[in-house]
């Protein structure tokens, strides 16, 4: 039987990536972007640590995901954010939940290349 993974570290780039989706969003809403929308991205900000503290730890769980697993982070991403209904959207949580965590992948996979 294959080791389980946990899923703690996904949790914590699901926090990064919606936190700084949302930060965009306020700060387009208004059509402008001002220094003052800096102000938004405090927040995703004190995330970004936690959510690459151990980026090579993230991939391998990720992968590692059971449908448990990712019923459990669609919970948590249900009860920490909230999503706006749009007619022209017919996206489900579980894909945006997806959607994000594969953004999230693709900007670890970016970071090491960074610093590699």
């Amino acid at each position: 039987m294959a080791e389980e993974k946990g899923i703690q570290q996904t949790k914590e780039l699901l926090d990064f990536i919606f936190s700084l989706a949302e930060a965009i969003y306020k700060s387009a809403k208004d059509g402008k972007f001002s220094w003052t929308d800096g102000l938004n991205f405090i927040e995703p900000l004190k995330k970004i640590g936690p959510a690459i503290d151990d980026i090579d730890e993230i991939i391998p769980e990720v992968m590692d995901l059971s449908p448990e697993e990712f019923s459990e982070l669609v919970e948590y991403v249900q009860s920490k954010w909230e999503f706006q209904e749009s007619p022209d959207d017919d996206s489900t949580i579980e894909d945006r939940v997806e959607e994000a965590i594969n953004a999230g992948i693709e900007l670890l996979r970016l970071t090491k290349v960074i610093k590699a």
